[in-house]
């Protein structure tokens, strides 16, 4: 029993040490993809805004060449907002005037060990709570300027509340995640089998209808759609056999804790020990596997997280019921920790490695002479994003526009040159010349120059505009 104790004190220790090495190892990383996104939510609510600016929304009411993709952000009458819910940039918006990017990173760092310290209070058990620790890499993103560790400390506070019933506050904490994140709709639909139900049933159902009441009212009156925004923008969907196998590919690579959970799994079933909340446990993992619009992103199984503490309470009989030996779990759980810290460190790499290609690129791109750059690729854009602090004028080419709609936004702006900016081959490219319609006067944009971007570590290439006589 007292070297259990020890090796249980020494692994999550491990897991503190390894956890903030990757902290101080990321300090100096900035953000890239849709991490971009939400610094700049964060930074235009520290301006007192909960809106993104665009100041060509009178010329471009559609937002044809807004420089996101149409999925990132919503237009209500003339206010652009962001897919991603305002609440993380409002709540973390002090941590980052304080701090910046590090503020940020810590303040994260200390609600991901909160949540892993009320997840041992609710089973008071430290195998699984270890499990949890190590048994995915959500943990990674502490270092990153995103929601999903406040996510995750949500649902993590809400399984503790509810094993407190604590009803009311239990409800509210649900419709925020499944606003926050429709794939939490499973969460809700799982916890009956997780949770005492009988008694607190009718009190959670009541409090959760009126909580979504004013959901989808003040949803109503700010967006015009009673749809949580991230949904909206997602309602069309495609199955993608690519994405399917990727999916599961990460789910078994980098959530070990759903390895663990389906193979002692299979052993209850040969003991004739399977219940069915397993059951509706993975068949839940197939439907988020299935459904997933794309891959999440920043190669993990973003989608997927939501159900790791699942996985976990799951071990609490399997474990249990299935391996008696406590000697097991320990070694069990040392195996795990060798593996997922190879993971972290391994993904770390990989996101520094594209943070400083992003890094290269954004330097690359801010010494284009040119006042106003056009891009074809989301990704550039995203990278280009903090340029609109120094008043460059960014437009993203969603589709193959007509000549006249793009060269008369141009010319209705008053923009005499820019540069177009494309990693060949490009799916469309601006022809030249690009001819203004219905007008008298300097009616075309020529090629003048075309280069491959200096120092960048892609052959991206840079084509210089400029409006001429005919």
């Amino acid at each position: 029993m007292i070297h259990s104790k020890k090796a249980i004190g020494f692994l999550y220790g491990v897991g503190f040490l390894a956890i903030l090495y990757i902290f101080f190892k990321t300090i100096p990383t900035i953000s890239f993809s849709d991490f971009s996104l939400f610094e700049w939510q964060l930074k235009q609510v520290l301006k007192g805004s909960l809106h993104l600016p665009y100041p060509f929304i009178t010329t471009d009411p559609n937002l044809e060449f807004f420089p996101l993709p149409n999925v990132f952000f919503h237009l209500t009458n003339t206010n652009i907002d962001s897919t991603f819910p305002n609440l993380y940039p409002i709540l973390f918006s002090p941590f980052y005037w304080i701090g910046g990017k590090t503020g940020i990173q810590l303040i994260q760092l200390i609600l991901f060990f909160w949540a892993i310290w009320l997840f041992f209070s609710i089973k008071r058990d430290h195998i699984l709570t270890l499990i949890l620790l190590f048994g995915s890499s959500i943990s990674i993103y502490t270092n990153l300027i995103h929601d999903s560790i406040f996510i995750f400390f949500l649902e993590v506070l809400l399984l503790y509340n509810l094993q407190r019933q604590n009803v009311t506050f239990a409800s509210l904490l649900s419709l925020f995640l499944v606003w926050m994140r429709p794939e939490f709709i499973f969460v809700i639909c799982l916890l009956p089998s997780y949770f005492e139900w009988k008694n607190i049933w009718k009190q959670y159902l009541m409090w959760f209808g009126f909580f979504l009441f004013i959901f989808l009212t003040t949803n109503f009156i700010l967006y015009s759609t009673v749809l949580p925004l991230r949904l909206f923008k997602n309602s069309t969907y495609h199955l993608n056999s690519e994405i399917v196998v990727y999916l599961f590919r990460l789910l078994i690579e980098q959530i070990p804790a759903f390895t663990i959970f389906l193979i002692l799994s299979v052993i209850s079933v040969f003991r004739k020990q399977f219940k069915l909340q397993f059951f509706i446990l993975i068949l839940f993992t197939c439907v988020i596997i299935l459904s997933s619009p794309n891959t999440g992103g920043h190669n993990t199984p973003r989608y997927l997280f939501c159900l790791v503490p699942f996985y976990v309470l799951s071990l609490h009989s399997n474990l249990y019921e299935t391996l008696h030996r406590n000697n097991f779990g320990i070694l069990m759980v040392l195996l795990l920790t060798i593996y997922s810290i190879y993971q972290w460190q391994y993904q770390t790499k990989e996101l520094i490695k594209i943070s400083k290609f992003q890094s290269n690129t954004l330097v690359c791109l801010n010494q284009i002479p040119e006042q106003t750059i056009v891009f074809n690729n989301s990704d550039f854009s995203f990278v280009a994003l903090p340029l609109n602090e120094q008043n460059k004028n960014l437009f993203l080419l969603k589709e193959n526009p007509e000549e006249n709609a793009f060269s008369s936004f141009l010319a209705g702006n008053h923009i005499h040159s820019f540069a177009f900016v494309e990693l060949p081959p490009s799916p469309y490219a601006i022809p030249n010349p690009l001819v203004i319609p219905n007008c008298d006067n300097n009616c075309q944009f020529r090629i003048v120059d075309q280069y491959p971007l200096p120092n960048a570590m892609l052959p991206i290439m840079v084509t210089s505009f400029q409006r001429v006589f005919p």
